[in-house]
């Protein structure tokens, strides 16, 4: 995706929509034909760059399912997420989320590059949690899909996650408290044990804790 050019489906969907505002400018009555004429010229100019935008982003291979997620996430239904499992024997890191009320795994909007999601990701775990980057490495791990209800949004998603597992090589000072408090997040370390007896963890993200159990 190209920032600044819009997605692949947008794009066209703009495009095609100008060729109906171009033909809405010509056939519309106005009592003033230099009124027109400036109608016709704008709509033009849109659809051009709408056009134009389209080419950018269909300049790379694209395929039915690239488009349908796409879609899907401008739908705002379907969600794509990266998440880290940072193990401390048989204990993982969770973050406090208040607008959920639920301790996460740290995670992150999926990048579709590779490359681009590790550096993200690797931003994100460095400045969120207070960890230099030269102390861990990612590495992917495995990946599902699940659909499930969302609490928060009060409707059904398509969840897209993404493991990745960090491998630290030294840990902070202040994560080697079992809670510790670090850039305005409140951390701990459970078992998976523990966090599939927490009734709210539970509730929101059984899938997700189930996920870091078997594959982490």
């Amino acid at each position: 995706m190209d920032i600044g050019q819009g997605t692949k489906a947008s794009t066209t969907i703009a495009a095609i929509e100008g060729v109906f505002l171009i033909l809405s400018a010509l056939t519309a009555q106005l009592p003033w034909l230099w009124l027109t004429i400036m109608l016709v010229i704008l709509a033009s100019a849109v659809t051009l760059y709408s056009i134009k935008s389209a080419i950018i982003a269909w300049k790379n291979s694209y395929n039915a399912e690239t488009m349908y997620r796409e879609l899907e996430y401008m739908a705002g239904t379907e969600k794509y997420s990266s998440l880290i499992a940072i193990s401390n024997g048989n204990k993982y890191l969770l973050y406090h989320d208040s607008g959920w009320d639920c301790d996460f795994f740290p995670n992150h909007a999926t990048n579709e590059v590779e490359s681009e999601n590790i550096r993200l990701l690797t931003d994100y775990l460095s400045n969120g949690f207070d960890i230099p980057k030269n102390d861990f490495t990612l590495t992917r791990v495995t990946g599902i899909t699940r659909e499930k209800y969302s609490t928060e949004h009060d409707e059904t998603r398509v969840y897209h996650y993404t493991l990745y597992r960090a491998n630290i090589t030294h840990m902070p000072d202040a994560w080697k408290a079992d809670k510790f408090h670090v850039d305005s997040k409140d951390c701990r370390w459970m078992t998976t044990d523990e966090m599939l007896s927490d009734p709210r963890i539970q509730e929101v993200n059984r899938d997700v804790v189930t996920l870091v159990r078997d594959n982490a």
